[in-house]
């Protein structure tokens, strides 16, 4: 039988074991779960791991925590969190021996979430939404999930702390001049192909709230970023000022990206490319919270302001 397989099956039988428990979802969640809030809690997204980090909350248990380390970098998640399995492909059988207080899902754990129900409560918390700012509403989203936890000054100071790290990060930078120019934010996949971050991505939400203009005025996906091949970026220039459009983007780059970006004859025939407009800035995650956006904010102010030669 299929690995997949064998878990729905898993699942299934648990659900009928178990039978139905407390469901923590919904537009209000004030009072939900008693007076005492949830202690041992496991989830299943890196950026609402983030954000429950951000609240002063180490979790039980995460997926992947390794790929967490990697992808959002911080803040740092303790060493002795444990390893649930894949994101969408969770140990159930481990799920059950940990008996989780609160299961911290996303939308994307909707075909799984009845499933996921009868092991522990859960609660659906969005990062992106349609016709709302990213930033907006992963604050909203913060917000739930403290009233929750019964932590709702640690969101509150959160959530100011980071736009005051946004807002020092816009302050940084001189009202024209080279901030001035339309910057691409990319994220490279192979040799070719890179992600774009369009004004519907956290990271283009933030740029908008730093005065930046972005370049990439193309077609996104439902979290505001497309995978291209980095050629198209060239007639984006053409309409967001090729004479002063650049590039930034996020490390650390693929060993075949790398080579493109030394030696590749179309990299090196981009207008941006060409006037030395490239740079370099350390990891950040374009699926992360506000403690990510604050970060990017940071890191693009340094970037933008370092010297020509310092640039990658």
């Amino acid at each position: 039988m299929q690995r997949r397989q064998w878990l729905a099956a898993a699942a299934a039988g648990l659900a009928c074991a178990l039978g139905p428990r407390a469901v923590w979802a919904g537009a209000d969640v004030a009072g939900v779960g008693g007076t005492s809030a949830p202690k041992r809690i496991v989830v299943m997204d890196f950026g609402l791991t983030e954000m429950l980090l951000t609240l002063g909350v180490t979790p039980l248990a995460t997926s992947v925590p390794d790929w967490y380390r990697r992808t959002n970098v911080a803040p740092p998640l303790p060493a002795g969190v444990i390893d649930i399995g894949l994101l969408y492909q969770p140990n159930v059988e481990l799920l059950e021996q940990l008996r989780p207080d609160l299961l911290l899902l996303t939308p994307a754990h909707a075909p799984m979430r009845a499933q996921l129900e009868r092991i522990a409560p859960t609660l659906t918390l969005a990062l992106s939404a349609n016709g709302v700012a990213p930033w907006t509403q992963i604050a909203d989203e913060t917000r739930r999930l403290a009233r929750v936890l019964h932590r709702e000054p640690q969101a509150q100071t959160a959530i100011a702390a980071a736009d005051a790290q946004v807002s020092a990060a816009r302050a940084r930078l001189p009202a024209g001049g080279e901030s001035a120019a339309p910057i691409f934010v990319v994220e490279f996949i192979d040799d070719r192909h890179l992600l774009v971050f369009g004004t519907g991505s956290l990271f283009g939400d933030v740029m908008t709230r730093m005065g930046l203009r972005n370049a990439w005025t193309g077609p996104t996906n439902a979290r505001g970023y497309a995978v291209t091949d980095f050629t198209r970026l060239a007639d984006a220039a053409d309409t967001a000022d090729a004479a002063h459009a650049r590039l930034v983007h996020i490390d650390p780059l693929p060993d075949a990206a790398r080579a493109t970006l030394a030696q590749g004859v179309l990299w090196h025939s981009l207008p941006f490319v060409r006037a030395g407009r490239v740079a370099g800035m350390p990891k950040v995650s374009q699926g992360g919270a506000l403690y990510s956006g604050a970060r990017f904010a940071r890191q693009l102010a340094d970037v933008l302001l370092a010297p020509e030669g310092q640039h990658a």
